[in-house]
């Protein structure tokens, strides 16, 4: 991949000027998104008709105008934002098959009240 922003947009965008998208299109509640899944409470489900989809378009709106690479291992692509979040997707997760979303801002300067979170797209409700 070249060295364009993803989206096609005209500059490096924070993970903030795109949280609004998302959030409008979302269950947002504390920072998370979602339900809360099995385990720790960054682990959260997204429930859809067609998780691979849903997962596609959540992944596109968070990761606009962010750095994209594909993952060393070919099993998803990574995107790096502006303020230094980074955002992992991969259609297969490792943990139980479905796709899922990392979203780390460990190293974010600009995140607003957006949790570190683990997303998985789930089939159904």
């Amino acid at each position: 991949m070249g060295h364009g922003y993803k989206g096609d947009t005209g500059h490096h965008h924070s993970i903030i000027e795109n949280l609004s998208s998302l959030t409008s299109s979302y269950d947002y509640h504390n920072g998370y998104f979602g339900k809360k899944g099995q385990g720790r409470d960054y682990v959260r489900n997204i429930f859809s008709n067609n998780p691979v989809k849903a997962a596609q378009v959540f992944y596109d709106k968070a990761a606009h105008g962010g750095i994209e690479r594909t993952m060393a291992n070919g099993k998803g692509h990574y995107t790096k934002m502006k303020d230094g979040s980074i955002l992992s997707y991969r259609e297969v997760s490792s943990s139980d098959g479905s796709p899922a979303l990392e979203i780390n801002i460990k190293k974010s300067t600009n995140h607003g009240d957006l949790k570190y979170q683990k997303i998985h797209f789930m089939k159904g409700r």
